[in-house]
């Protein structure tokens, strides 16, 4: 990877977590003012995390089974050409990466706040939050159990 790339990749994760604390810091107070608990909003935030992190798979098979199927006027693939990587579809793809970086950071901090306002003691605090983040650090690292890449 060049520099460049991970010059950006770097700034998209300290974007996503600084945007993600502003707008986890707006759904607590939307929540409060609307009567809907954290717990709710928690679980809400968590579901569209996980739709964000489904849909890209979700899409490239469903447009797959389309050019194989040869519905909607679209042809199936020529095997000699390969699509370029770029375009609406690359771009449109990096907004819903993004998208699922905040939507987890959100929830995150959703947690963290939740954990915070419920343990009356801080040593109990302290165990609940170290407990969400391996939590989290377990989800993502057995999310990728099944992308094994093979060597040759």
């Amino acid at each position: 990877m060049s520099d460049t790339a991970l010059a950006l990749g770097a700034l998209g994760s300290d974007l996503a977590f600084s945007v993600s604390f502003g707008i986890a810091n707006e759904l607590l107070a939307a929540a409060t003012e609307a009567g809907v608990s954290e717990d709710e909003l928690v679980a809400v935030v968590l579901a569209i995390s996980v739709v964000l992190a489904a849909l890209p798979r979700s899409v490239k098979i469903a447009a797959r089974e389309l050019h194989e199927r040869e519905l909607f006027g679209l042809k199936k693939p020529d095997p000699e050409h390969v699509p370029d990587p770029g375009g609406l579809a690359a771009f449109t793809g990096l907004l819903v990466d993004i998208a699922k970086r905040i939507s987890v950071s959100i929830s995150v901090q959703l947690l963290a706040a939740n954990v915070r306002a419920k343990q009356p003691l801080r040593a109990v605090r302290i165990v609940s939050l170290l407990s969400v983040a391996v939590f989290f650090l377990f989800l993502e690292a057995t999310s990728s159990v099944g992308n094994a890449t093979r060597k040759a």
